[in-house]
């Protein structure tokens, strides 16, 4: 089973709010990924957005220790739009990501939930966790306060778990179905992730996700 990212848009005011046992919570999720936090994403939050709880076990294993971030709706679109010029020069080879933001914040502004945040825990228990949160930290640090491009560019790759060395795919490559190399689509998804159980702005509507699992 693939190790997966959310990205909720809800009015729970607290990370994770699958493990909180937030009732309806399907339908406050507005895309998931696999292996990595798309960078778009990222580009929604700020260090000061983190958070850490601790949530009970599903079974015989010790408490689970999490850290997350999480942004009023209003403010997480806004550093979105903040974060374009340094994603530009970060990413000058591959292209700009305008067309790709604002289909991002076309999906969250269409949920109703006050809050936009993402668990990002299967994701950091693929490696050491406090390491993967540091790197977290200093990738969300990045949009704000540059420092060593060559590093923060990296850095977000790898959060991302982007292919480098192309040009950034269409941002309606999925929507339109366009031709294209399997780099593309995957690095597609690794900037906005997929529909979770209902149509996305940058994907077309998918019957077969009717069945997808609650997170």
């Amino acid at each position: 089973m693939a190790n997966r990212s959310y990205l909720f848009v809800t009015d729970h005011d607290g990370i994770c709010p699958a493990w909180a046992d937030v009732p309806d919570i399907a339908n406050q999720v507005l895309a998931e990924d696999v292996y990595a936090v798309p960078l778009l994403w990222l580009a929604m939050f700020r260090p000061d957005d983190l958070a850490t709880a601790t949530f009970p076990p599903d079974d015989d294993d010790d408490e689970v220790r999490v850290t997350a971030p999480i942004a009023p709706t209003r403010r997480a679109l806004d550093q979105l739009d903040a974060a374009l010029p340094t994603l530009a020069r970060l990413f000058a080879d591959e292209g700009p990501l305008h067309e790709h933001a604002a289909l991002l914040r076309e999906g969250v502004a269409g949920m109703p939930g006050r809050f936009v945040t993402i668990d990002p825990y299967e994701i950091a228990v693929l490696i050491d966790e406090r390491d993967y949160y540091g790197h977290l930290h200093a990738g969300l640090a990045s949009l704000d306060v540059p420092g060593d491009p060559v590093v923060d560019r990296e850095r977000l790759i790898d959060l991302a778990q982007l292919r480098p060395g192309r040009p950034f795919p269409p941002a309606r490559l999925v929507l339109d179905q366009l031709d294209a190399a399997d780099d593309d689509w995957w690095n597609h998804s690794r900037l906005l992730g997929s529909g979770f159980q209902r149509p996305v702005p940058w994907e077309r509507s998918d019957p077969a996700r009717a069945g997808a699992g609650v997170p």
